[in-house]
């Protein structure tokens, strides 16, 4: 069998371990893994505070450079993406862009109903002027994300953009579930009046 095909099988504690014995495909296979995602993560994290391909790339850095102190009992993915949002949490501290969020909404609408505003959008059955209605809505969220304090941004990010169960969330942030569970709530009901 060729090896890099090989290489693909293998799960995240064997291409670490391989990683860690100097094998750069293996280290390219794991973090090719988990690249849209983290990036995606970035991206939404630290819009308009820092360029993300940087951060990404920083994050990626600083991973290599610290795949020793990484336990493959773990999760890998925990461990990348608790290493990305504390470092993008340092990029946005290091920019001095807290004060410039605005605190969730507490207000409700009319009615009280419930949307699920990642739903709404992924839709693809949709005629070209509901498709281009979903275009402005995600627009208009990734907008909305950048009001959120940081707290409620990385747990709704992490939540509906990488599909990441509140138990791994409150692993990466280092938080307890309620309180995971808590900043997503808060999150929604502030994107739900916004939008």
């Amino acid at each position: 069998m060729n090896d890099s095909e090989d290489i693909k099988d293998r799960d995240d504690a064997e291409l670490v371990r391989r990683g860690r014995a100097g094998d750069r495909g293996a280290l390219e296979a794991l973090f090719g893994r988990y690249e849209g995602s983290l990036f995606g993560f970035i991206s939404r994290f630290v819009r308009g505070a820092a360029e993300p391909s940087d951060v990404y790339q920083e994050i990626v850095l600083r991973a290599i450079e610290n795949i020793e102190r990484y336990n493959p009992k773990l999760s890998f993915r925990t461990w990348l993406f608790t290493l990305a949002a504390n470092h993008c949490k340092n990029v946005l501290r290091s920019r001095e862009q807290r004060g410039k969020f605005r605190a969730a909404s507490v207000r409700r609408l009319g009615d009280n109903a419930e949307v699920d505003v990642i739903e709404t959008a992924r839709d693809a059955s949709r005629s070209p002027e509901e498709a281009a209605e979903g275009t402005e809505f995600v627009e208009a969220l990734e907008r909305e994300l950048q009001n959120l304090p940081p707290p409620q941004r990385e747990v709704f990010i992490l939540r509906e953009f990488n599909d990441i169960s509140f138990r791994e969330i409150a692993a990466i942030l280092k938080i307890p579930e309620a309180t995971a569970r808590s900043r997503m709530f808060l999150a929604i009901d502030y994107l739900r009046v916004r939008l």
